[in-house]
């Protein structure tokens, strides 16, 4: 009897230790996906933002683009880091006091956020805005390609 239980205990232990590691295994890559997850969400929603910043930035008419101002700022001060958040709320402070304000401190901050969540390299160049206008017929000398720094 004493013979046929060690091998029955060490059955026994060898299923307990197999079931643990593939439990902590399990364990693992969830907690790992998850935050992967919610790391690629994160990314998807700053990239918009950056997006809608970047197409009201200059803009000739910021009510047409107004919505989307208003959706990117609620998803900086949802998703972003506490410096991104404290930028775009001086923004909106500064919109709504002065009906004027700058966006390129946040949109700077955005894009070296992103490029080192990505995994890209840092850049330090200044932004080059381009802006498509229409070319108006009375006026010859009138640009269709506006570039603003």
């Amino acid at each position: 009897m004493g013979n046929i239980s060690v091998p029955l205990l060490q059955i026994f232990v060898s299923a307990f230790v197999a079931l643990l590691v593939v439990a902590l295994g399990h364990a693992f890559s969830s907690h790992r996906d998850r935050q992967n997850r919610r790391r690629e969400q994160r990314i998807g929603y700053l990239i918009s933002v950056f997006r809608a910043f970047a197409k009201v930035n200059n803009h000739p008419r910021l009510y047409e683009v107004a919505g989307e101002l208003e959706q990117a700022v609620a998803d900086v001060q949802l998703f972003g880091t506490p410096k991104q958040v404290s930028l775009v709320q001086q923004f909106a402070t500064e919109l709504g006091t002065l009906q004027t304000a700058d966006l390129n401190d946040i949109l700077v901050e955005l894009r070296d956020s992103l490029r080192a969540e990505l995994g890209a390299e840092s850049i330090s160049t200044r932004y080059v805005w381009l802006r498509i206008g229409e070319k108006k017929e009375d006026s010859p000398n009138d640009q269709r390609l506006m570039l603003k720094p």
